[in-house]
């Protein structure tokens, strides 16, 4: 008898097992756009990408500029876009734990989120391209980066897997390979993620939940893959795995994993995943529209092949200004 995968598993006969690549195209320079993409498709803000992305396309200037981060200029050019020295806040539809972070720092010291959040997977997708070509690095930078706004073991952890994903995507890596290289990535670095963390416990099974999101490589149905991963939407590591086994399945239908991360993790899983993707199919059309799409892909070409100068691009508060201030009649 002729076996008839479930819905939303992979055909029997196309061997999910086989490592899987494509070619290389643009060695990452397509994240941001597909970040956008994928913020877009999870709707926090209604006409476009969110404060998700606008975090990124920050983090993003300074490595291109600099090539690493400063944790003062990156905590000073955060919060530009919240009205640092009284101007207008420009950021849009900003999660709660991401608004709670902006408002302690306003009143004086920003104080890292002790709760479970995936916040901070789409913001170092910057990181995994920067560092592409080094997969410890991804995961220490991934991690000094997000201890500024987490202390939550399994929310450090979420960012690490996203960067590591995005950094080997770069260079096309997909399937049961992309899971089995992030896994190596992250639990090498299990000490340094348990260093000054909470709730560490959560990663004791962070082994078996790499394993588990092996086989589902293939399924295209986010809350099916969400469920056998343990259907905790709240927890941030079954989420971001969730969403890395949706972005290792290829398909010619690029938009289609963004679309099921939105699905289940709204903007925040939805940016994350679109950044996977795009960095491996690079800069092209998405199925969407949404604003400022030739900006994100010159961020993501400079990131990759510089120059590294933004002198000549334009000012990312002017830029979120712009489009916050068109949504009401008058002049700003």
């Amino acid at each position: 008898m002729e076996q008839v995968p479930e819905p939303g598993q992979p055909d029997p006969g196309s061997a999910p097992s086989d490592a899987l690549y494509s070619l290389v195209s643009g060695e990452g320079d397509g994240f941001l756009l597909g970040q956008a993409a994928g913020d877009a498709a999870g709707g926090a803000w209604e006409l476009g990408y969110s404060a998700v992305t606008e975090q990124a396309t920050v983090i993003a200037y300074q490595l291109i500029e600099h090539r690493e981060i400063d944790g003062r200029r990156l905590l000073r050019d955060i919060r530009e876009l919240d009205g640092l020295e009284g101007d207008e806040p420009v950021y849009r539809g900003e999660t709660a734990h991401f608004r709670a972070w902006l408002d302690s720092a306003a009143a004086g010291a920003p104080v890292p989120e002790e709760e479970p959040s995936l916040d901070g997977a789409p913001r170092v997708t910057p990181v995994g391209v920067a560092y592409r070509r080094d997969p410890a690095r991804v995961v220490i930078e991934a991690l000094r980066l997000n201890r500024h706004f987490h202390s939550d073991a399994s929310s450090l952890a979420a960012g690490a897997i996203a960067a590591a994903a995005v950094a080997a995507s770069c260079f096309g890596q997909s399937g049961i390979d992309l899971v089995a290289g992030v896994s190596e990535a992250v639990l090498g670095a299990m000490p340094r993620l348990s260093e000054e963390s909470s709730r560490t416990e959560r990663l004791d099974g962070l082994a078996s939940d790499f394993e588990r999101t092996r086989t589902l490589v293939g399924s295209t149905r986010g809350p099916e893959v969400l469920s056998r991963l343990g259907g905790e939407s709240p927890d941030p590591v079954h989420t971001i795995l969730a969403g890395l086994a949706l972005a290792a399945t290829v398909t010619t239908r690029h938009h289609l994993p963004l679309e099921e991360a939105a699905r289940i993790g709204g903007s925040v899983l939805g940016a994350a995943v679109g950044a996977i993707v795009g960095a491996r199919v690079g800069i092209r059309a998405w199925p969407w529209v949404f604003a400022n799409d030739t900006w994100f892909a010159e961020i993501g070409r400079r990131l990759v092949r510089g120059p590294d100068e933004v002198r000549d691009l334009p000012i990312p508060y002017a830029v979120e200004f712009h489009i916050t201030s068109g949504e009401r009649p008058g002049f700003y």
